[in-house]
């Protein structure tokens, strides 16, 4: 039983947004409009937040192919295979 009169206090409160005691229509309005302002601000910071996640993942993405592509190099090394690539300037 106290929880739940725990529960009505806190969502009481919540409503009566100038706190005079009483809950009228402004009061719920104004404090959706609060609720909805907050959850703009929060959606515009996970949007960033998502964006520059992909980014790091395509740069992560990028890196392992490159290392990926440095194995069967190594792996050229080791049975000792010339070194593959640009061929040096032939000198005069």
């Amino acid at each position: 039983m106290e929880f739940l009169k725990n529960l009505w206090n806190k969502i009481f409160n919540f409503l009566d947004y100038n706190k005079d005691g009483s809950v009228n229509k402004q009061d719920a309005t104004d404090a959706v409009d609060d609720v909805k302002e907050e959850v703009a601000e929060t959606k515009a910071k996970v949007k960033k937040r998502v964006k520059r996640i992909k980014e790091e993942v395509q740069d992560v993405k990028d890196a392992v192919s490159d290392a990926v592509d440095q194995l069967g190099d190594i792996a050229d090394a080791a049975k000792g295979k010339p070194r593959k690539g640009r061929k040096p300037k032939a000198k005069k």
